[in-house]
């Protein structure tokens, strides 16, 4: 039993040490070129390195024979563990084809052969010294024949210098070399004998690093001018030639001619050239990268130049073979027992490619022919093509190495494959990760590359859940492929493999990361060159991956390199700034928000438009006798489109200027230009685009030389200059040297007095500089005709222009006629229209008194008193005039003018030179006019509900003002309210201040202001302000002013300054009343008269000041209308009718006594009395009222302000009546007593003694009442309409300078007496004044007190009485 344990342990052993291990036949993965050049001396080395289980042995064969290198002296190495040889000193006997092998127990690999050899340069044969005679213009050939070289020698001209050194030979269009290294010239120049220098062709050895010079060329033109000649074959690539598909292949067409030939390259069958085709050597050689077999076909080269009418061609046929290159290259096969290989060595060539098979380096033929390997037999081998072989049933004895030789006349190709038999449980060498973070959105590949024999069953587990099919694939590495990762993906992920040896599985853990997205995307742009370019980009990720978010930048998907110092990135925002932009910066940004596990990007185009690149290549391509033809290349036109070309040309005349030739459309680029004969022409193109100009290209290589002819045209602008009294000055435009058009260029002058033609005297020019020549007609002669032409001539002849022959006169003179009868027909304010009579006959005339050429009439105008300063002058020109004439009579308009000033003109006759003496002086004055702004304009003094205003009148003030108007909106945001107007507007020319009062609270106003004359408003000036917050209104003091049967007038005093409480209102009620009745609101005016009262009634009256949201009263007074109670009275109080009866008779019996007594001569003397209708509250609140909030919607806005008529509806109830009762119920009598006593009672204080016995709980009652009946508030100010009940007819009110002298006198009335009659004395006895007042709005100090009072004069029915005419006077007048 013993026994038979240890056996089936030492089984088990066996079987897990047969499973596990791993063995590999040998595989050369390391090995030379097939060409391997050596320089004698010079170490050599060549590297053979493969790889297999066991470790493979290296040996070599060369020419087909084992090479031992250990057999050679020291000279050659092999390196220790590979099979790379050394040759340290290699000699030419070294020289072979050469073979590596590396072997195992398992095969035979083997390398490619590799040819060996020494690298050699060979000397040009030595020949003498050649020179060359080509004639200028002709073609011209170097010959050169290289020597042996091996590689083949780099081959190329030179230039020797002549102290030793040599200079490359500059290929261009006209010089270049063909492909079997001759040296061409297409036509040969004076430059190409190069002071005498050599020309030789040179041959370098790269590797031997040793060249080789060939005989020596000089060259010696011929002729004096370079000969045109036609374009004619010269060379060219055979005409049919092959290339090898994969290399670069490359024809080459040379034509002869002068100018030198354009080459140009097509396909003959009308196809494109291959995208891969690129002309070089100016446009000479066509060059095809990577040759591929559809580029086979015929192509054409061919040329032209100016001398050829028709183009000269080349046709080269181009084949296309191939070296073999695979199609199904060899791979290594490991597969387990049983299995089958296949190996396939499928390549193509052209021609066809021929197949050998190797096993282990050993011929397939030969181990069939010798069956020398018994693995090879038809049971288990099969060929069943010749790029294909089979092998079936493996066993562990089947490992070897294939080897696959493709090869045609062109080469070989050679595939060195393995066939490796494996049984062999499962391993995972490269298990999941235990712990792998991605994000969301992408593909990933979790990882499980597994080993084994035959190949392992993978199954993949998520969760103990076996994955299948959807996103998810098992890669054939094993691999788990998910697609699209989501975040549901997160969990642990195990990988299972099984075959039938074992079964093995790892897991690992996988986390799911929200994706990184942009948040904000870089935005397209375009800039100036020059400018700066600011990118933005933001991103967000995962909340777990924030700290690793970076921001990247790219341009045209490479990273932005931090040396651009012109880029740069901020780190607070991420931005990209490109600084001082260039053409080169244009391109595509991408901006990348990464953390590591997954990026978004996004990007935009950077567009730097500049200026356009130069033009280049301009030249000549035609030049004739009177036109030349200029093409050019366009440079770049940098991403802003060329508009068009500027065609510049200098001459030999002026060298440094270049003149304007031609304008060319941007879609052109040749341009056809006009010549002169006898000019040596050289051109420049300049490039226009809407950013600007390029900079001017070259100029043209060649000169455009034109011959001799006669002059085209004579010189222009001939005329006469008058300046010169006695003289013929003739005055001419010079023709510039490019008109001359040949040689002994001058001028003839041909002059003839006017009706003595024949008497023509003839004056030769020579200097063609001249410009000018006088004549000297002696000081009689003025204004003279004469009869003046002259021409151009050179050498040649005369201009084929016939001359043009012009009138001139002599010298001018001062007229001797003047202007009469200057009036004006129509003033205006600005403008007046004059006339004047002038002898229209003396225009034109011969011998006219204006003694010259009539040039018009000159006028001059000028404030009266001011001429120095304000003189003007006005030129009419003779079209103007002589459309205004009618007759003798002209008429002109005379425009900007001051408005209201005296103007005093004269006007004169001129000719070129001279004014004749001005008419008389004739004096008119303008219009009133428009006037200017205000100089200043400002608020003294904001309010809660007024503002108080002050300007300085306009500067240009010529005292036509008649007065100011004021206006105002609202300012809301952006939007303006509509503009009310102040009412009153101020009539007062002098005024410079003004209140504006029934604003609303806390709002921001624009006020204007204009000042007016009797044209109107002039130009208009605003300011804006904000009004105050609500602030505390005082109680007005007031007065009686008169009293009627059905009306009574008060007037009050209030501070014009202060910050609340310019709106005011009188409350009044019958004496036993329980509500107050109340006027409208007052806001310029400081008076009210109440209408429509009872006669013979006892009213309480107090006046109240508010700004909308707080009100204050002032004390209480008790005023009676004039006349008798109603009727309706009598009947309730017999005894008081009774009494009223025996009073009238009392006092009709008084009248008669003081009648009798005035009569008989008896005078009562008066009696004076201090005035006591000064009835004015101080400062403090009047407990009657208390404050009465009101919301600030309440009070606007308003069509022109707070006005009489603005609380119209509001409810006359504006106390609680209970309130009042309570307060005086009990006190009747109190306060009739105090009505007594007038001021006794009065807290001087501001207030009643017990002022807190009305308080809110007797006022709350009603008061929401009140506030119910004033919601219609707003919508009842009916201004206009009603305003007329209470208001002033237009009248202004006054307020003292002194307002706040509340003990001056002159603020008393001047006739309350002290009686306790609180009836007002009549006025109308005394003697009347004429009453004037000062606008409410005008506070100017110096205005006398007596300006403020109110009126003393009503009418009949209470209305003011002011008769007094307010129209300013106009001051002295004044010009501005």
């Amino acid at each position: 039993m013993g026994k038979t344990k240890e056996l089936v342990l030492c089984l088990a052993l066996g079987l897990v040490l047969q499973v596990h291990a791993v063995t590999r036949p040998p595989g050369i993965f390391i090995q030379p070129d097939y060409d391997v050049y050596y320089k004698a001396g010079e170490t050599v080395e060549m590297p053979c390195v493969a790889e297999g289980s066991p470790r493979p042995v290296y040996t070599w064969e060369r020419n087909g024979i084992d090479f031992n290198p250990s057999g050679n002296d020291d000279r050659v190495v092999q390196l220790a563990n590979v099979g790379t040889i050394v040759i340290t000193r290699p000699e030419d006997k070294d020289e072979g084809i050469f073979q590596c092998f590396a072997k195992n127990s398992y095969g035979t690999s083997l390398s490619i052969n590799i040819n060996l050899r020494e690298a050699k340069l060979k000397s040009f044969v030595v020949e003498a010294d050649r020179t060359k005679y080509p004639q200028l213009g002709r073609e011209m050939t170097l010959d050169c024949v290289p020597p042996e070289s091996i590689p083949p020698a780099n081959v190329y001209w030179i230039i020797k210098k002549p102290y030793g050194g040599f200079d490359a030979v500059n290929y261009d269009a006209r010089v270049s070399m063909d492909h079997e290294y001759r040296l061409r010239f297409t036509n040969v120049r004076r430059i190409d004998k190069m002071g005498g220098r050599a020309y030789a062709c040179m041959a370098m050895n790269g590797i031997m690093r040793l060249s080789s010079q060939g005989p020596q060329f000089f060259i010696e033109p011929q002729g004096g001018n370079e000969e045109l000649r036609p374009v004619s074959y010269m060379w060219a690539s055979p005409e049919d030639h092959f290339g090898l598909r994969g290399n670069n292949f490359t024809v080459k067409c040379i034509f002869a001619g002068n100018p030198t030939p354009d080459v140009h390259w097509e396909r003959t069958d009308g196809a494109p050239l291959p995208d891969r085709a690129k002309i070089q050597s100016f446009g000479q050689e066509l060059m095809i990268q990577d040759l591929q077999f559809d580029d086979a076909g015929n192509y054409e080269c061919w040329a032209t130049n100016t001398n050829t009418q028709t183009r000269v061609q080349r046709t080269v046929t181009i084949r296309v073979e191939s070296r073999p290159y695979w199609l199904l290259e060899p791979e290594d096969v490991e597969i387990g027992v049983g299995g089958t290989a296949v190996f396939n060595c499928l390549a193509k060539s052209v021609p066809e490619p021929v197949y050998h098979w190797f096993i282990n380096g050993v011929s397939l033929e030969r181990v069939l022919q010798e069956g020398s390997d018994p693995r090879i037999n038809a049971a288990r081998f099969k060929l069943p093509r010749r790029d294909r072989i089979v092998f079936t049933d493996l066993t562990r004895e089947d490992p070897m190495v294939i080897q696959c030789n493709a090869t045609n006349k062109h080469g070989y190709i050679w595939g060195d494959v393995f066939l490796n038999v494996l049984s062999e449980a499962p391993t995972i060498i490269k298990p999941p990760d235990n712990r792998k973070v991605v994000a969301e959105g992408t593909t990933i590949n979790v990882t499980c590359r597994v080993t084994g024999k035959p190949d392992p069953i993978i199954t993949w587990f998520k969760d103990d859940q076996q994955i299948t099919g959807g996103r998810y694939k098992i890669q054939t590495s094993g691999d788990l492929y998910i697609k699209q990762v989501v975040l549901s993906d997160a969990g642990l992920f195990r990988c299972e493999a099984e075959n039938s040896f074992n079964k093995t599985s790892r897991a690992g853990l996988l986390l799911v990361r929200r994706k990184t997205k942009i948040e904000q995307a870089p935005m397209d742009l375009e800039v100036n060159a020059g400018y700066d370019a600011k990118f933005t980009c933001s991103g967000t990720t995962d909340p777990e991956e924030v700290e690793k978010l970076q921001i990247k930048w790219l341009k045209d998907n490479k990273e932005i390199s931090s040396v651009v110092q012109r880029m740069t990135t901020n780190i607070q925002d991420n931005s990209l700034t490109i600084s001082g932009t260039i053409v080169r910066d244009s391109g595509s940004y991408t901006c990348i928000a990464t953390n590591g596990l997954d990026a978004a990007e996004a990007s935009a185009m950077l567009t730097v438009k500049d200026k356009p690149d130069a033009a280049s290549q301009v030249r000549i391509e035609k030049c004739q006798e009177r036109n030349a033809t200029i093409v050019w290349m366009p440079g770049s036109y940098n991403n802003a489109p060329v508009q068009y070309y500027i065609i510049q040309y200098n001459t030999t005349f002026n060298p440094d200027t270049w003149t304007f030739a031609e304008r060319v459309d941007s879609i052109y680029n040749t341009a056809n230009i006009s010549l002169s004969p006898w000019v040596n022409y050289t051109f420049r193109v300049i490039a226009y685009n809407k950013i600007g100009e390029s900079d001017p290209s070259f100029p043209s290589p060649t000169v455009c030389r034109t011959k001799d002819a006669v002059p085209d045209a004579n010189p222009a602008n001939l005329r006469t200059i008058g300046d010169r009294l006695g003289e013929l000055h003739i005055e001419w435009t010079p023709m510039p040297q490019i008109k001359h058009n040949g040689e002994g260029f001058q001028y003839e002058l041909q002059v003839s007095r006017e009706g003595f033609e024949n008497q023509v005297v003839p004056i030769p020019i020579e200097d063609w500089r001249t410009y000018e020549h006088s004549m000297d007609r002696g000081g009689s002669e003025v204004y003279e005709p004469y009869k003046i032409q002259i021409r151009a001539r050179n050498s040649v002849g005369f201009a084929r222009q016939d001359p043009v022959i012009i009138r001139g006169f002599t010298g001018e003179n001062i007229p001797t006629v003047t202007c009469t009868n200057l009036e004006a027909s129509k003033i205006a304010d600005t403008y007046a229209v004059l006339q004047w009579d002038f002898d229209y006959t003396q225009i034109n005339a011969t011998a006219t008194a204006i003694k010259g050429e009539f040039r018009g009439f000159k006028m001059q105008f000028w404030q009266q008193g001011d001429r120095t300063d304000t003189l003007r002058e006005w030129d009419i020109s003779p079209e103007e005039a002589m459309e205004s004439r009618v007759g003798n009579r002209f008429n002109a308009t005379v425009e900007d003018l001051l408005p209201y000033t005296t103007v005093e003109v004269t006007v004169a006759v001129m000719n070129n030179y001279y004014v004749s003496p001005p008419s008389d002086v004739y004096r008119f004055q303008t219009d009133p006019g428009f006037p200017g702004p205000v100089e200043l304009f400002r608020p003294i003094n904001i309010g809660d509900n007024h503002v108080n205003l002050e300007w300085k009148p306009p500067e240009e003030n010529r005292g036509d003002i008649l007065g100011y108007d004021i206006g105002y909106q609202s300012v809301i945001g952006l939007d303006l309210g509509e503009v009310q107007e102040r009412d009153p507007q101020i009539n007062d020319a002098y005024a410079t201040t003004a209140m504006l009062s029934g604003l609303l609270i806390n709002t921001k106003y624009r006020i204007y202001i204009w000042a007016r004359t009797t044209k109107g408003r002039g130009e208009g000036y605003f300011i804006e302000l904000i009004t105050s917050m609500a602030g505390d209104p005082q109680a007005p003091r007031f007065t009686i002013t008169d009293v009627g049967q059905h009306h009574i007038n008060v007037s009050w005093w209030i501070n014009p300054y202060a910050s609340s409480g310019t709106v005011v209102y009188v409350e009044y009620r019958k004496e036993d009343a329980a509500e107050w009745l109340r006027t409208t609101d007052e806001v310029i005016s400081s008076w009210k008269n109440i209408t429509n009262l009872e006669s013979g009634e006892t009213y309480d009256l107090r006046v109240v000041s508010t700004n909308g949201g707080v009100s204050r009263a002032s004390h209480i007074e008790e005023v009676t209308t004039d006349g008798v109670a109603l009727a309706s009275a009598l009947v309730g109080n017999w005894g008081w009718f009774l009494g009223m009866m025996l009073a009238l008779l009392l006092f009709i019996g008084l009248i008669i006594f003081f009648i009798v007594i005035f009569k008989r001569g008896k005078r009562f003397k008066q009696k004076d009395s201090p005035s006591n209708s000064y009835y004015g509250g101080d400062t403090g609140s009047y407990s009657d009222t208390g404050q009465i909030p009101k919301r600030s919607a309440d009070f606007g806005p308003e069509p022109r302000g707070y006005t009489n008529d603005y609380y119209d509806e509001r409810d006359r109830s504006y106390h609680d009546d209970q309130g009042h009762d309570g307060y005086y119920g009990a006190g009747r009598g109190d306060e009739r007593r105090y009505n007594d006593d007038k001021h006794n009672d009065y807290d001087d204080e501001g207030g009643f003694a017990d002022r807190d016995r009305y308080n809110d709980k007797h006022y709350d009652d009603r008061r929401n009442d009140y506030d119910d009946r004033r919601n219609n508030y707003d919508d009842s100010r009916d201004y206009d309409d009603k305003r007329n009940s209470y208001d002033d007819h237009g009248k202004d009110d006054r307020h003292s300078r002194d307002y706040d002298r509340r003990d001056d006198d002159r603020y008393r009335p001047p006739s309350y007496s002290d009686t306790g009659d609180r009836r007002y004395p009549d006025t109308r006895e005394e003697p009347y004044e004429e009453y004037e007042r000062k606008p409410s709005a005008s506070y100017d100090p110096d205005y006398d007190n007596r300006d403020y009072r109110e009126p003393s004069r009503f009418d009949r029915h209470g209305v003011p009485v002011d008769i007094r005419d307010q129209s300013p006077k106009n001051p002295k007048d004044t010009f501005v």
